[in-house]
């Protein structure tokens, strides 16, 4: 059984979206792939409605399944990353980008706590996976791994390029489920 004392307390409950406690015992990620992001006029956040946000979604990883809420210095700190948009972040596929944690005012009360940020200091330059060390799609992760794949258009061949498959059973669920896709 894991440790309970490296569990951060946000574990659990009604996540919807990340924050601090997918960072790596609170250690930056030097490197995640933005897939996309979206304008929503509403969005149910932990379980209260909140109205224009902003959500990036991440390619599979190591550290989170859920996407991020995108408040003004994180969308600002995109912009600046990645000038060529023109401030237009829904425009940006596939971007890599690095998280880190920082002091922010705490929407609940108005205190202080941590916040996920984008990091000003631009991603590593080291792949996200690199080819010896790819992350192994497990037969528990083949449905979240077919959901991601449909909704961003991804064949098998782009999910082998950045991962391993526990076994054929897996590699072939995925394939049978993309090939399942209406033409």
């Amino acid at each position: 059984m894991e440790d309970q004392r490296n569990i951060h307390y946000r574990v659990g409950g009604k996540l919807t979206h990340c924050g601090v406690e997918c960072l790596p015992g609170g250690k930056d990620i030097e490197r995640i792939i933005i897939a996309r992001i979206e304008y929503k006029e509403s969005e149910m956040i932990n379980g209260r409605k909140e109205n224009g946000v902003w959500v990036a979604h991440f390619a599979p990883n190591q550290y989170t399944d859920l996407p991020l809420i995108l408040n003004a210095t994180n969308r600002k700190r995109i912009v600046k990353l990645f000038p060529d948009c023109d401030g237009y972040i829904a425009r940006l596929e596939n971007i890599p980008v690095r998280l880190t944690k920082e002091r922010t005012r705490d929407v609940n009360d108005g205190g202080e706590t941590w916040g996920l940020r984008i990091s000003k200091i631009p991603a590593s330059d080291a792949p996200e996976h690199a080819p010896a060390t790819k992350k192994v799609v497990p037969e528990d992760k083949v449905d979240s791994v077919i959901a991601w794949a449909k909704k961003n258009g991804k064949t098998l061949e782009d999910i082998a390029a950045m991962y391993d498959f526990e076994s054929d059973t897996v590699r072939d669920a995925i394939a049978d489920a993309l090939n399942d896709l209406p033409e």
